[in-house]
């Protein structure tokens, strides 16, 4: 913990963010990016997130933390626009955050400060993190699209319970990570539900992004389901910024 507090006190030295591209598969280009914080120390090298991002949420550091991510993440989605017109970046808001911070303030505050659309900000939820708390939830989301800020559910049906936030909340996208995207090609069962899953969230007008791709044998059979983003190592694992610039100016 202390050395999560020296890094902030010295301006997050230690911190960066990773870009990871996410791809319009219909259209054959990067139309997102989902900004992922890393850390590392003199001490012990580079920390998993798993690890580090759990100590940010306990001890509320989330909260400037949080703020400092979104502003290098508005920063990178401008100044990639060159590479990829109409980029979105996608970041992540903790329940943390949602609960005990003005993070909605900070959002506006920082579109503002750049002169930024609001739809090129995406803001990711994980759906099981709210499961016990869909008050905040219902909120928060509401006042996202009440200001014109796009939203995405993340590992969503990991819950299963929760399948009456594509229709009380109308997200502009959901996300199936690489678990429940393993399950449905290995299982007639699963997979019919990933389909149905996939059918059900384009008949409210929400995209369905697949997360965790990772070979071509698993893109070819995603493909078929008609999910519209696809998102893995098999386009990029997360970069830093000058590899991310790097990647846009190379796609094809």
């Amino acid at each position: 913990m202390r050395y999560l507090h020296q890094a902030i006190d010295h301006a997050y030295e230690g911190f960066d963010v990773y870009f990871q591209p996410i791809i319009n598969i219909k259209e054959n280009k990067v139309e997102n990016l989902e900004a992922l914080l890393r850390f590392e120390c003199s001490d012990f090298g580079k920390v998993s997130p798993q690890e580090f991002i759990p100590l940010l949420e306990k001890s509320g550091l989330i909260t400037p933390v949080g703020k400092w991510v979104l502003e290098k993440s508005i920063q990178a989605c401008l100044a990639l626009q060159k590479w990829a017109p109409g980029l979105k970046v996608n970041v992540n808001i903790s329940y943390i955050q949602v609960s005990k911070s003005a993070v909605l303030r900070d959002i506006l505050n920082i579109i503002k400060k750049y002169n930024v659309d609001q739809n090129r900000l995406v803001i990711e939820l994980t759906e099981s993190g709210f499961i016990e708390s869909d008050r905040f939830f219902v909120s928060f989301c509401n006042r996202l699209k009440e200001n014109g800020i796009l939203l995405a559910l993340d590992d969503f049906g990991t819950g299963y319970s929760n399948f009456h936030y594509l229709y009380n909340l109308k997200p502009d996208c959901i996300k199936v990570d690489r678990g429940l995207m393993k399950n449905a090609l290995a299982n007639q069962y699963e997979n019919m539900l990933l389909k149905h899953m996939i059918d059900m969230a384009h008949s409210v007008d929400v995209k369905m992004c697949i997360e965790g791709i990772e070979t071509q044998e698993e893109l070819d059979k995603i493909l078929e389901m008609g999910c519209d983003y696809i998102q893995g190592y098999y386009f990029s694992k997360p970069l830093p910024f000058n590899e991310i610039e790097e990647y846009l100016k190379n796609f094809k």
